[in-house]
């Protein structure tokens, strides 16, 4: 999991929103407000919520960690608006703009659902009981749109699995379990064989990038890129072939499933393996990527 880069929604969208969470806070219950936020929300209002709703979904889309990648568990198209408060916990967020990311289905109607887990100021966890009002507003759960996941998590690329940071308070220790329970971020074998495959993919290309760099001359490149030499115009000057081929490499970076991954070789590899410390040497830039 990675911090969402914060996006402002357009007025008519956000006007849209308001008028539907008006009607939710205008029940009197608890019950009602949960009612009114699931029918709501199924609903959309009609057709202007509809359409609004599809711009929204675009503008989640351009926050996203990858290319519309899913914001939890970062292996799956992300194809959902996700509710981070449960709708069904916490109806006065069904239609807050800052409530919602884009989830694959897996994480949004598989592994989340509604499964909730609430706190008290020190950090101690409640369950929450359908139907029922959560006995405290703040959710033990990893926020991305406010909570940077890195101050609570990092990526163990050995085991390909998250692991909670040292000295964490209780609070935040108790957001980071419930939060990898939840998901079940460290329990889908096919989430931990992804992240592996993408750190091997970023080590090949990284450490073929750092040998073109140090490349004499055209030849040497055209040498290390084969069988794929013919994707460089060789009557090119050698610099311009370099810079052509960093920027591919980045943009390839930036479109891979499991950005974390990359997160964790920039900030962590980098210091403790030798042969990314030799690859940063070469491209010291690559780090702030």
């Amino acid at each position: 999991m990675l911090l969402l880069i914060e996006r402002t929604l357009e007025d008519s969208e956000q006007t849209v929103l308001t008028q539907l969470q008006a009607q939710v806070n205008s029940e009197v219950s608890f019950a009602k407000k949960a009612a009114k936020a699931k029918t709501l929300w199924k609903t959309k209002g009609g057709k202007e919520g509809k359409q609004a709703f599809v711009k929204i979904a675009d503008a989640l889309a351009e926050m996203c960690v990858s290319v519309k990648t899913c914001n939890y568990c970062e292996g799956n198209e992300a194809e959902d608006i996700e509710h981070i408060y449960p709708k069904s916990f916490f109806p006065e967020k069904a239609f807050e703009w800052q409530n919602y990311l884009l989830a694959c289905k897996q994480c949004n109607s598989g592994d989340k659902l509604d499964k909730c887990f609430v706190m008290d100021a020190d950090g101690t966890v409640y369950s929450t009981v359908r139907g029922v009002e959560p006995v405290h507003s703040n959710v033990a759960f990893i926020n991305p749109r406010i909570d940077n996941p890195k101050d609570f998590l990092w990526l163990n690329m050995e085991v390909g699995k998250f692991e909670l940071l040292i000295d964490l308070s209780e609070a935040y220790k108790n957001k980071a379990l419930k939060t990898l329970e939840i998901l079940a971020l460290n329990e889908r074998d096919y989430l931990i064989v992804g992240r592996k495959r993408v750190a091997d993919e970023l080590y090949d290309k990284m450490d073929r990038l750092s040998r073109i760099v140090k490349a004499a001359n055209v030849s040497e490149i055209e040498t290390i890129l084969a069988p794929y030499h013919g994707i460089i115009d060789a009557t090119l000057p050698i610099e311009t072939i370099k810079y052509q081929v960093i920027e591919t490499t980045k943009q390839h970076i930036y479109k891979l499933l499991h950005p974390s991954v990359w997160y964790a070789i920039q900030t962590i590899a980098s210091k403790v393996n030798s042969k990314w410390e030799a690859i940063f040497e070469v491209l010291p830039e690559a780090l702030e990527w």
